[in-house]
């Protein structure tokens, strides 16, 4: 795969006309960013969030190193209930409160991530980068206490537990003995009186916003919903995943820049899944448009707009990508 090849990870930015893509992180931001690896461990952790225990998706882990626990920035913060979006030119994590189209995202994110890996990962051996990234949580720009550091493996950022714990402003406990890690999103904590534990209900995201029409175009007594309705609610999903894919698989380019010959093939094979996983993403999306369009008796035509532009990205990237 050459160099070229790689980049167009980075262009295929799963969205519809409409949606514009970022600029792809230059080589020489990403050796700026990264400066040496690790070989740690990681570790069989049980995680509890809301209640309910899951687990990271495959490949993602938990480890320690420097007698600090860390975890996967990304899928913590959504158990929270938080957005998270990534900077690759600035090398900037941003984490806050999720707009309506993100929790759309987030919602699938833990549910796919619930059904596919609900088991406890085995201990592997993992080699990570180590990244100068900065960060922002809720407006306020935060720093990885003296010591610490941030890492990166395969299109993921890693970070210390008790960092993010602080700076996202939602209590994560980590029970050393049982190997557990225990957290609460603030809905969570508002439904049980401010606990934390006792209930076991199932992974619960923040549910869509009331303003997204529903697959049968409304219930009884509510006006039926028009056409842009439908359409902007599927093109704020389509922006979602956009943004999602964009820090992921400018993520995996950024180490695939960095790696040596004999890792380059397992990235790539990484880049090959993240970017089945967003197909799959933008077609449970756009067939839901569908759905809701014939249900209310609209023209479908937008939706072959949509596959079209996706289809031809996607073409390209798998030409590239040597498909």
């Amino acid at each position: 795969m050459k160099l070229s090849a790689a980049a167009l990870l980075l262009c295929v930015l799963i969205g519809s006309a409409p949606l514009t893509a970022s600029a792809p992180l230059s080589a020489s931001a990403a050796a700026v960013a990264v400066t040496d690896s690790i070989k740690v461990q990681s570790m069989d952790v049980k995680m509890i969030f809301d209640g309910a225990s899951i687990q990271p998706p495959t490949g993602q882990y938990v480890f320690i190193y420097n007698n600090s626990t860390y975890v996967p920035i990304r899928f913590v913060s959504y158990a929270l209930q938080k957005s998270v979006s990534w900077d690759a030119k600035n090398l900037k994590v941003t984490v806050a409160e999720p707009s309506s189209s993100e929790r759309v995202v987030i919602k699938e994110y833990l549910m796919n991530a619930g059904s596919a890996n609900t088991s406890v990962t085995a201990a592997k051996n993992i080699v990570l980068n180590k990244v100068k990234a900065s960060y922002v949580f809720n407006g306020a720009t935060k720093a990885v206490p003296a010591g610490q550091s941030s890492f990166i493996l395969n299109g993921s950022l890693y970070v210390p537990l008790r960092f993010l714990s602080e700076s996202v402003g939602n209590k994560i406990s980590w029970d050393q003995k049982t190997k557990t890690i225990t957290a609460a999103s603030a809905g969570y904590q508002e439904q049980s009186g401010g606990s934390t534990g006792g209930a076991t209900p199932s992974v619960t995201a923040t549910p869509a916003p009331t303003s997204a029409p529903s697959a049968g175009g409304g219930s009884a007594g509510t006006e039926k919903v028009t056409y842009e309705q439908i359409t902007s609610a599927t093109e704020a999903k389509l922006a979602a995943l956009k943004s999602q894919s964009y820090a992921t698989l400018s993520s995996t380019y950024l180490q695939y820049l960095l790696a040596d010959d004999a890792s380059k093939p397992s990235i790539l094979a990484t880049g090959k899944e993240q970017l089945a996983s967003f197909t799959a993403s933008f077609n449970s999306i756009v067939a839901d448009c569908e759905k809701q369009l014939v249900a209310n008796g609209y023209s479908t035509d937008v939706i072959a707009v949509y596959k079209a532009a996706f289809e031809k990205d996607l073409a390209d990237a798998k030409a590239g990508l040597g498909n």
